[in-house]
């Protein structure tokens, strides 16, 4: 008994020192767990610059739309070129620009020979301005209007003849038929 109590533990000790190292299947596979964990990793924050990077092209159209707005209330001869895109920070974008005249209805209230309100202003000057701006297709938009691409359409109702910033009167009335336009709208509130 003696002999073999001699070689069990002769055994036990070799199989304890041959154990101490990793195989190479165990080398693989740790390996590729490592590659999947760094693999999603990189798609996660692949994901989150991309949807930055739209959230800033959405955000230069609405700067953009809004700075349209604008300029067209103050002075309309000055905006851009449609036909050219506009340069925002690093991308293109493109834009177009609506007017439409309103009708308000109002209930319970006699309409009066002025054409207004209680004796005030007429409404019928009122207007309603539309400005949509978009990626262009030189920064990966598009060449017209899609709501795939990032957007922004910003509506607003102006009283072209409500200056509510006097340098907006006097850019009118310092632009060559500014005066001339003025004397229009004027006369369109009147019915003439």
């Amino acid at each position: 008994m003696t002999r073999h109590r001699n070689a069990h533990p002769g055994m036990r000790r070799r199989a304890y020192t041959t154990r101490r190292g990793v195989t190479f299947l165990e080398a693989i596979l740790a390996s590729v767990l490592l590659a999947m964990v760094a693999s999603t990793l990189a798609g996660g924050v692949s994901f989150m610059t991309q949807s930055q990077r739209r959230m800033d092209q959405k955000l230069g159209a609405a700067e953009l739309a809004n700075r349209l707005i604008l300029q067209f209330i103050d002075d309309r001869e000055s905006l851009p070129d449609r036909s050219l895109p506009i340069e925002y920070d690093i991308d293109l974008y493109r834009w177009t620009l609506e007017e439409a005249p309103v009708e308000f209805v109002f209930d319970n209230i006699q309409d009066d020979s002025a054409g207004g309100v209680g004796g005030g202003a007429s409404l019928s000057r009122i207007k309603l301005i539309k400005v949509r701006v978009w990626l262009a297709a030189d920064s990966g938009g598009s060449r017209s209007y899609t709501s795939e691409v990032p957007h922004c359409e910003i509506t607003r109702l102006i009283d072209p003849l409500a200056f509510n910033n006097p340098d907006s009167l006097k850019t009118l009335l310092e632009q060559p038929g500014g005066i001339e336009r003025l004397f229009e709208s004027m006369m369109e509130d009147l019915g003439g």
